[in-house]
C-alpha cells in the first residue's frame, strides 16, 4: 500500500512539475516589424523600389517610437530608416521607398533593425 501511494505522489509530482507548470507558448509570437510586400514601380515617371510593413506593438504598455531601418535587395547602399510611432497594443502600416534606377528586378526586402524607445 505504502508502494502504491509513492508511485501514484511520484506520477502526479510529474505531472505538476512537466504539464501544469509547463508554459507552451500556444500562440506564435508576431515580429514586431514584418515586410508585407514589395514592388518595382514606375507610374511618377522614376523607377521605385516600395515596400510596405506592418509594426506590432503588442508589448508595450504605452504608445512607442519605432526606429526601423530597411535594406532593398543585397546592396548596403540601399537602406532607408523610417520612425513611427504606434499607440499601446496597436499596428501601423506603412510603405517606404527609395530611388531604384538599377536593371535588374528588386529580390526582396529585409528588416535590418529595430529600435523602440
Amino acid at each position: 500500500m505504502l508502494t502504491a501511494f509513492a508511485v501514484v505522489f511520484g506520477l502526479a509530482a510529474w505531472y505538476i512539475e512537466t504539464q501544469v507548470n509547463a508554459s507552451p507558448d500556444a500562440s506564435p509570437k508576431r515580429t514586431e516589424v514584418e515586410v508585407t510586400r514589395y514592388s518595382v514601380d514606375q507610374s511618377h515617371g522614376r523607377r521605385m523600389a516600395v515596400a510596405e510593413y506592418v509594426i506590432h506593438n503588442d508589448t508595450v504598455p504605452g504608445p512607442a517610437v519605432y526606429t526601423v531601418t530597411f535594406r532593398f535587395g543585397d546592396d548596403p547602399a540601399f537602406t532607408t530608416t523610417v520612425i513611427k510611432r504606434v499607440g499601446a497594443h496597436d499596428n501601423y502600416t506603412g510603405s517606404v521607398s527609395i530611388p531604384w534606377d538599377r536593371l535588374e528586378a528588386l529580390d526582396g526586402v529585409r528588416v535590418l533593425e529595430v529600435q523602440r524607445d
